[in-house]
């Protein structure tokens, strides 16, 4: 009998270990979300992860921070390769403030970056211009 117990306690033992020696974080992601390119209906970003498998990623989004921040925003899903989660925001408006938060989440939770402002360009950049909106050669 008593040997029983002392196997019964191993197993247990051994499958304690296996489930904390297996069990997968949240990922964590950088800071900031880097802003690659801003046009007067888009926003192309991305936001590296730091450490952590991801199973989805994205961009919450909005022109209110605390929406953006309370996950009640509109979100833009994306793409992760290499290290690096990226999406392109579609469908803005121009001239307008958005607050940006990149995500990444797997099994155990999600990883967020900080949020970050950009604001969206008045007008397309011409052919004969530099490139920056409102600045001329």
């Amino acid at each position: 009998m008593r040997m029983k117990k002392i196997i019964f306690s191993l197993i247990l033992a051994t499958l304690a270990c296996l489930t904390a020696c297996n069990k997968v974080e949240p990922p964590v992601l950088a800071t900031a979300v880097t802003m690659d390119e801003v046009t007067m209906d888009a926003i192309h970003c991305s936001a590296t992860v730091v450490e952590g498998d991801i199973s989805d990623c994205g961009f919450y989004y909005g022109t209110a921070k605390s929406n953006v921040t309370g996950r009640k925003s509109k979100k833009v899903q994306g793409t992760y390769d290499a290290g690096l989660i990226k999406a392109t925001i579609t469908g803005l408006d121009p001239n307008t403030t958005y607050y940006v938060m990149g995500y990444g989440m797997n099994e155990s939770g999600e990883g967020t970056t900080e949020v970050a402002q950009v604001k969206t360009s008045s007008r397309m950049p011409g052919a004969d211009d530099n490139g920056y909106p409102n600045i001329n050669k």
